[in-house]
């Protein structure tokens, strides 16, 4: 009798599964979740701040600046508190927060350059209605 080693109805064929206990598949399978969900967990707070200091260092400027020396040891204490890594970076914190603290000189400012196109584009009508803008 010539068997094909590859009939799938033969038992212990290549596609038959190892033998195995049907109690030891199951918690091999809750370890392999279990370790897989303890990796995840673990890297989430990497992921986490990873995704923040990419935040963070999202600036598109650079600009060259000159700190009056009071200035400059605030710029240091933030640093050498662990609290930034870089003067870059507390700097740019820095300038945020001023930013922040004067939102209604910035509206203000906003406002009058507004304004002030404005009458730029009425003084070209004045002169010539078919001037492009």
């Amino acid at each position: 009798m010539n068997e094909n080693p590859n009939d799938p109805s033969r038992q212990g064929g290549p596609l038959a599964p190892s033998p195995q206990p049907a109690g030891n598949r199951v918690s091999d399978t809750v370890d392999d979740v279990t370790s897989a969900i303890r990796d995840f967990v673990s890297k989430v707070p990497e992921t986490i701040n990873k995704a923040v200091e990419r935040a963070l260092n999202v600036r598109d400027t650079t600009v060259l600046l000159r700190l009056s020396e009071a200035s400059s040891d605030a710029v240091d204490t933030l640093v050498s508190s662990g609290i930034f890594k870089t003067r870059s970076e507390a700097a740019a914190f820095l300038v945020d927060e001023g930013i922040k603290a004067q939102a209604t000189l910035f509206q203000r400012i906003q406002s009058k350059l507004g304004e002030i196109e404005r009458l730029r584009e009425e003084l070209r009508h004045s002169v010539s209605p078919e001037m492009p803008k």
